[in-house]
């Protein structure tokens, strides 16, 4: 049953075209771009708002602000987001706040143990109050109350976006509303996501624990180099002040893209949003294009100890997502393994790798970026193992011509994605957003039919030489430091290291090697005296001693 079933969908992508599906589009007074895809849907629309320039376009900011910014304006909203006794509330905050962290700084740099009390005090009043004007998640929320169900908020390296569904008689409460919190930009919010996000870092796991030094020091000078950096310290001295700012050019009309899937028509929405969204007003400088030298395309290793299960990165540089060679790294990305099937999934069969990966566009597409396989050994098993097994993989995909069987099937796999990626409504708005986000032209959504048709197993080989040669691989392995201790204070202050090494320009590889000398030689003092040192590298740390200690 199996097989049939993958003979009919194949023949149906054999005979269907992925030019994607009729889209109207249209542009606001003020710049802002709109499209429309009609699809009865019993009154239901499935609406999303994309913004180009995500964590490579930090404006200065830490990446992570870029996140932080999006979950303030972009969460919840109850009537204390739009009640002026909320601003108010949050101005109190934000100067205790920096009270609060000005005193610990001076405390901590005379060796003082203890946190300034009464400010401290005052401060966690202030939150309290905000709490409380803003509402819980059990408190009324406005866009649910229009019916607003399947809200998602998503940052990445290219772009943001939020997404949802709702009925079409209510999308011109949602744009008057939303349009209106875009045009305020209040992020009354931020202490609270600030506060939260500080929270999931500090429980994050460690799954991705080499990937931002890797890039760092394979993309120096690029736009990704430090888009993955998760910098507790660097958030904790992030003000609304600075957040709004960076979001009023971010969210500028030229940058926006709204996407409308269901049962809507352009000739009805459009003036609706024309007297919302089109009153916004631009305030900052037309978007500049990402730049920067392009680096060398030497081989890299880079060796990382982190308190992690070991793991391999092995990744090469390639063009951005708008190079005509994409098409044929997508090909290249199915033929080694991008889901559960394809060449590298050998090392899972045979028991070597626990898991294995292969992706397209690590971390972003609008720049220079990776094409990435990400391994973990197994039990019994080294990186230096799995890097062989990986090595001897990628050589014969340079020197053999891929068989026109397994060729065939990736090319399937792609088409068969285009179709799915149009029946759902939620997929296909992403869909369209981001390819307008990443290169600049929605239109190239769908891959065209003929183009990929277009495409023979020797143009993989041929691409894959070009970009893919071993002399040019990107090396990076995880592995637990022995001389590393397991205490989570001892984990914390690695963070802070390398977080002081970085912010002082030290190329990412040089740093590791400067950390793990630094924590062997924290390792001579007491517990206290490291506590006390993790105060002086990183003071948003205070509030968290109490959870390290046996």
């Amino acid at each position: 049953m199996r097989l049939f079933c993958w003979i009919l969908a194949t023949a149906i992508a054999a005979t269907l075209p992925a030019q994607g599906p009729e889209t109207t589009e249209r542009r606001l007074s003020n710049g802002i771009r709109v499209l429309v895809v009609e699809r009865p849907s019993g009154g239901m629309v499935h609406a999303a708002l994309f913004v180009r320039g995500g964590r490579s376009d930090s404006g200065g900011l830490p990446p992570t602000a870029v996140e932080v910014m999006a979950r303030s304006l972009f969460g919840r909203c109850t009537p204390g987001d739009l009640s002026s006794e909320t601003e108010r509330i949050v101005r109190e905050e934000e100067g205790l706040y920096e009270s609060a962290r000005h005193e610990t700084l001076q405390r901590s740099r005379n060796g003082a143990s203890t946190s300034p009390l009464e400010v401290t005090a005052l401060h966690t009043l202030a939150m309290n109050r905000l709490k409380a004007e803003l509402g819980d998640d059990t408190s009324l929320d406005l866009m649910e109350r229009m019916g607003v169900t399947a809200r998602v908020t998503k940052t990445s390296a290219d772009l943001i976006s939020t997404s949802f569904d709702l009925p079409a008689g209510q999308l011109e409460a949602w744009a008057g509303l939303e349009a209106r919190l875009l045009k305020e930009m209040n992020l009354y919010r931020f202490p609270l996501e600030r506060e939260r996000w500080i929270k999931e870092l500090n429980k994050s796991d460690l799954a991705d624990a080499g990937l931002s030094p890797l890039l760092g020091s394979a993309f120096v000078g690029q736009p990704y180099a430090s888009v993955m950096d998760e910098n507790i310290g660097a958030i904790a001295w992030l003000t609304r002040a600075e957040a709004k700012a960076h979001a009023v050019r971010l969210f500028s009309p030229d940058r926006l893209l709204l996407v409308f899937v269901g049962d809507i028509s352009a000739e009805s929405i459009v003036p609706i949003l024309e007297g919302t969204f089109g009153q916004l007003r631009s305030e900052s400088e037309p978007e500049a294009i990402l730049s920067g030298s392009i680096p060398s395309m030497s081989s890299l290793r880079l060796q990382v100890s982190r308190f992690a299960h070991p793991r391999i990165y092995m990744g090469w540089r390639i063009p951005p997502a708008s190079d005509p060679d994409t098409l044929a790294l997508a090909l290249t990305t199915r033929l080694l393994g991008e889901g559960s099937t394809g060449r590298i999934q050998n090392l899972v069969d045979h028991g070597i790798a626990r898991s294995l990966k292969a992706e397209l566009g690590i971390p972003g597409s609008r720049a220079l970026n990776l094409l990435l396989i990400t391994a973990e050994p197994e039990e019994g098993h080294s990186s230096a193992e799995v890097e062989m097994a990986l090595r001897g993989e990628m050589l014969r995909l340079l020197e053999d011509v891929v068989p026109a069987d397994e060729f065939q099937k990736a090319v399937n796999q792609i088409e068969l994605q285009n179709l799915s990626t149009e029946a759902d409504p939620a997929t296909l708005a992403k869909t369209l957003g981001t390819s307008w986000a990443v290169l600049g032209d929605w239109h190239q959504a769908f891959l065209p039919i003929k183009r990929l048709q277009q495409v023979r197993p020797e143009e993989i080989q041929k691409v894959a030489r070009i970009h893919l040669s071993m002399d040019h691989v990107i090396i990076g392995i995880v592995e637990p430091d022995p001389s590393l201790s397991e205490d989570p204070l001892d984990h914390k202050l690695a963070q802070a290291l390398r977080a002081l090494a970085l912010r002082k320009g030290v190329e990412p590889a040089k740093a590791e090697t400067l950390v793990q000398e630094g924590m062997r030689q924290l390792q001579m003092l007491t517990r206290d005296q490291r506590a006390a040192t993790l105060k002086l590298l990183d003071p948003a740390s205070t509030g968290s001693r109490s959870k390290e200690n046996p």
